[in-house]
């Protein structure tokens, strides 16, 4: 017997471990209630759960420092705008950047009007709500010169929960000009979304600064990192009860493994599995295991790296003053600039992507292993009933379904390019693209995970496994997914199994 608990795990490790790792990291917060606030403050970095929280429903307010601050800058702006030329205000915008502008008197609801041209189904009101709070965010920094008036316009929507009608196409990662444009029309109560209280009068001053981000690139990104952990971390318990009910030999998440790796986050997978299993013993079933369990803590470990990259760069640009062009107060001076052209996005967007299709490739292969009598002793398919039964055979074809989505969703966005408005932007970064295919990745790696949830609990019921005590809560909830295992509908079975990802890394579990 290879007792698992004498596997190296110092007791502070193994204490973390088996509260599974309760991180305070910016997007591991459980769902938020609408008793939640939010405050916005000088120099206080919005967190990128602090957005979660707000798409979720929470309230927000926006300190007295950061509207004095806005205003400061929007004088400023106006005097520095006054003697020197400044993109958007003084001028036109995209190729008519060399027109100045004569009347000014509608020039900014007019570059609102006309940028409003998103198209495709709205988005869910939560993206928008994530838009807005990422907006705010952003223009709390004090770096647009924007009519301090815009903020509590935001905050008003948000709190009245009168989100706009916003179309999901038309962003390519250089700024979301269509989505903030309807916005600003729904602000100005052009566009239907309720009524304003107080409707926004779109000056020149605040126009293009206001359009001037790639906020719902940014927020709808941070939504998905935020599932795409939630389900990592649910996978940990599929993978942890499939090890065990298929004696998977140990050595793959020992210490000296992860070093031979040489790879980041691979310990700490490794680590948490270990102390999952804690207290748990079997004789390996085989010398060594197919990859399927030899490599996860180096699949999820990569997914890990990226993840980390990724919300590194979301919670910088949620934190950052980019509008072109930006003033400097202190300076005096206006800097017109390309910081929206998202490239580093782009590029953490797309490795993420590409690591949730190693990572679903071998959640598919544990599948398969599951429905083979050679490595659980049972029936093909873990079926019961008659000869012929076919068990579990079709959640092979779902789960593969939606690997090819997943692998499609992973050609980089990064490698497109356009030229646009004449000429003047002659590249984008199609970062918005890049977040778009996260959604839809994240979405088919829960249903790769909840096919193979549905395996593991049949094998809790078909096999004697001796459940780790970390996992016996967990354990009993996979068991009820499926009471009966005669062939039939799987629908709804999946369904329980994919909502019950979101909360299994919740679980109470025993130290």
């Amino acid at each position: 017997m290879f007792p698992l608990s004498k596997i190296h795990l110092p007791p502070s490790e193994k204490l973390a471990v088996a509260r599974f790792v309760r991180k305070s990291d910016d997007v591991s917060r459980s769902a938020p209630t609408r008793r939640d606030t939010i405050t916005f403050d000088v120099d206080v970095p919005i967190s990128l759960s602090d957005v979660v929280t707000i798409a979720d429903g929470a309230r927000v307010q926006v300190t007295d420092a950061v509207l004095h601050a806005v205003a400061d800058a929007a004088s400023a702006a106006d005097a520095i705008a006054s003697a020197t030329p400044a993109y958007g205000r003084s001028t036109g915008v995209g190729a008519n950047r060399e027109t100045s502008v004569t009347d000014a008197s509608d020039h900014g609801i007019r570059l609102i009007r006309s940028h409003a041209t998103d198209a495709g189904d709205d988005l869910p009101a939560r993206t928008v709500r994530a838009l807005i709070a990422t907006r705010l965010a952003q223009l709390a920094r004090a770096g647009s010169g924007i009519d301090p008036a815009i903020l509590p316009a935001l905050v008003d929507a948000l709190d009245r929960d009168d989100v706009a009608e916003i179309g999901a196409v038309g962003s390519i990662g250089t700024a979301d000009l269509a989505a903030l444009a309807a916005l600003g029309l729904t602000l100005a109560g052009e566009r239907s979304a309720g009524s304003p209280v107080e409707p926004v009068r779109w000056g020149v001053e605040s126009a293009l600064p206001f359009l001037s981000s790639s906020a719902l690139t940014i927020g709808r990104a941070i939504l998905a990192s935020a599932e795409l952990r939630r389900l990592d971390r649910g996978g940990r318990i599929v993978f942890a009860l499939t090890s065990a009910a298929l004696r998977a030999n140990p050595s793959a998440l020992s210490d000296a493994a992860a070093a031979a790796a040489a790879a980041p986050h691979v310990e700490e997978v490794g680590a948490e599995i270990r102390g999952l299993l804690d207290g748990a013993s079997w004789s390996p079933a085989r010398i060594q295991d197919p990859f399927g369990f030899r490599v996860y803590p180096i699949t999820q470990g990569a997914l890990l790296t990226s993840l980390e990259r990724l919300d590194a760069q979301l919670l910088r640009l949620l934190n950052a003053a980019q509008e072109n062009p930006v003033f400097d107060v202190e300076a005096g001076i206006v800097t017109h600039h390309g910081a929206f052209f998202q490239a580093q996005l782009a590029l953490d967007l797309d490795a993420t992507n590409l690591a949730i299709a190693q990572s679903a490739t071998n959640a598919h292969a544990l599948l398969r292993l599951t429905n083979e009598p050679a490595f659980t002793g049972l029936a093909p398919f873990l079926a019961t009933g008659p000869a012929g039964a076919s068990g579990l055979m079709m959640l092979e074809y779902t789960a593969a379904a939606a690997l090819a989505e997943i692998r499609n969703a992973a050609t980089p966005a990064s490698l497109g390019t356009i030229v646009l408005s004449r000429g003047t932007e002659e590249d984008a970064s199609f970062a918005t693209q890049g977040a778009v295919q996260l959604e839809r990745a994240v979405a088919s790696y829960r249903i790769v995970l909840a096919c193979e949830l549905i395996a593991v609990s049949r094998l809790l019921a078909q096999l004697d496994v001796e459940v780790p005590a970390p996992l016996t809560r967990a354990a009993a909830g996979i068991r009820a997914l499926q009471p009966h295992q005669e062939d039939q509908d799987l629908r709804g079975p999946l369904q329980a199994a994919a909502d019950l990802l979101d909360t299994l890394h919740e679980t109470d579990l025993v130290p």
